[in-house]
């Protein structure tokens, strides 16, 4: 438990907290819980009043997050779901509008260094999983062994924005035919024989579209930033923290057409400082947005 606390930095966290406006006895929705770093915060910040509903996809995370959230009081409650289901939570609590909602998009510390699920493409002993949810069924490896070059190559180029995506692509299916790919390294073996010349690590853009496919993350962030306007309280607000360009395109255009419903308070993104990105490498491709809900008249 110390080691993961250690390891678990919450991003733009005096940001989150600005932003969020949290208000003692008023109710706020971290959808992206994870290991309860901003949620903690939030806790602390209501002081014992109000209420906190956590939610995350992996059950795992919300585990080690019970355990450190019940250092800050008892006026919070966890649930294992996507956050596109947040309305569902809400009815089965009997709430009809909450006063705040973030979103701490991506993955954590804990999913990269503890999960051994094949996040990173700096374990090449790990399977390739990648899914949030150990409940899902669809994974890494059976989208790799199992989906023709052309879908490959829409996944790599759609979440990834990799040029080489038919190239890779190729080479999968060529590879696949003698040897199934089932870990990590057999992943990194392909992709160092397609590509060359990269400014940054080749594995980084493939690794990012097949965890968006496994885990339908753009489709899930869309149904859930749709539904917002339904369930926030006049001035409550939606904190967004984004990490690739894909994310951030989603929240910017849903604020900008949205305007009848939300104020951007956040003319252009809020970056980490950097001292943060310095002391937080997860943090250097931060981009956190706000919208706040309109008083209808």
């Amino acid at each position: 438990m110390e080691e993961i606390e250690i390891i678990h930095k919450p991003v733009m966290l005096d940001k989150v907290l600005y932003y969020l406006k949290v208000t003692p006895g008023k109710i706020y929705v971290d959808a992206t819980c994870g290991l309860g770093g901003h949620s903690s915060a939030i806790l602390r910040e209501l002081n014992r009043t109000g209420l906190l509903i956590g939610i995350d996809r992996d059950i795992e995370s919300l585990e080690i997050a019970k355990n450190r959230l019940k250092n800050y009081g008892d006026n919070f409650l966890l649930f294992n779901t996507t956050y596109d289901r947040i309305p569902e939570v809400l009815e089965n609590l009997n709430i009809a509008k909450v006063d705040g909602i973030l979103f701490d998009l991506g993955f954590s510390s804990y999913h990269i260094e503890k999960s051994k699920r094949g996040f990173s493409f700096q374990r090449p002993e790990e399977p390739l999983d990648m899914r949030f949810s150990k409940d899902d069924s669809l994974t890494a490896e059976y989208i790799l062994n199992n989906f023709s070059e052309e879908e490959l190559a829409e996944i790599f180029y759609k979440y990834g924005e990799e040029p080489n995506a038919f190239k890779i692509a190729r080479k999968i299916v060529e590879i696949r035919k003698v040897k199934p790919l089932k870990y990590v390294g057999d992943l990194l073996e392909v992709i160092g024989k397609s590509t060359q010349n990269y400014k940054r690590h080749p594995a980084t853009r493939i690794f990012q579209a097949l965890r968006i496919a496994v885990n339908k993350e753009l489709d899930i962030l869309e149904r859930a930033l749709e539904i917002t306007p339904n369930i926030l309280n006049p001035q409550g607000r939606i904190v967004v923290i984004t990490y690739h360009s894909l994310e951030d395109r989603i929240v910017k255009n849903f604020l900008k057409n949205n305007r009848d419903k939300f104020e951007i308070i956040t003319k252009k993104p809020v970056v980490p400082s950097k001292e943060e990105i310095e002391n937080n490498k997860r943090a250097r491709s931060a981009k956190l947005r706000v919208g706040e809900r309109r008083v209808e008249s």
